[in-house]
């Protein structure tokens, strides 16, 4: 897909990010009704603490000049985690999401496991991320009745 590009979050559009992250959730937490965990939910305190951290980058996903949603990755002892990541409403079945994945994990080349998690109810990500190379592992996670989280992880193997 033309026109996709990841453009780091600065420092002084934290309150934008947060707001954006808000918005890009907002039809989750109606659809599942998870309070407590739910990036919709998240103060500004937590998030702020959350994007400042050494390990994280968060990045804009732009599409055609414009934000259609959000991504942040986390460098962890293991892994890359893909955390927080959303395509606003407006944007989705575009393909936007996977392309966005796919140029993520160009930004770290050396990276040979990716991992994730997200809702077992909502199968358009399942098929995504199982369409891009995710293999489910680990427990799944009952949030609440009408929601379960599902591990996810990708393993690239460089043979050159």
């Amino acid at each position: 897909m033309d026109g996709i590009e990841l453009v780091k979050i600065k420092n002084h559009e934290i309150f934008k990010a947060w707001l954006f992250q808000r918005k890009g959730f907002k039809e989750t937490l109606k659809k599942y009704k998870d309070y407590k965990t739910s990036p919709a939910t998240e103060g500004f305190i937590s998030f702020y603490h959350k994007f400042m951290k050494r390990s994280a980058n968060n990045y804009w996903v732009i599409s055609s000049e414009k934000i259609a949603g959000a991504l942040c990755i986390v460098a962890k002892p293991d892994c890359m985690w893909v955390g927080r990541f959303y395509i606003l409403p407006e944007y989705r079945n575009a393909g936007i999401g996977q392309q966005a994945l796919l140029l993520s994990e160009g930004l770290y080349p050396t990276a040979k496991r990716w991992r994730l998690d997200t809702i077992l109810e909502e199968k358009n990500n399942v098929h995504l991320y199982k369409k891009l190379g995710y293999r489910e592992y680990g427990e799944h996670k009952i949030i609440n009745d009408k929601m379960t989280l599902i591990k996810f992880e990708k393993e690239i193997n460089y043979n050159f």
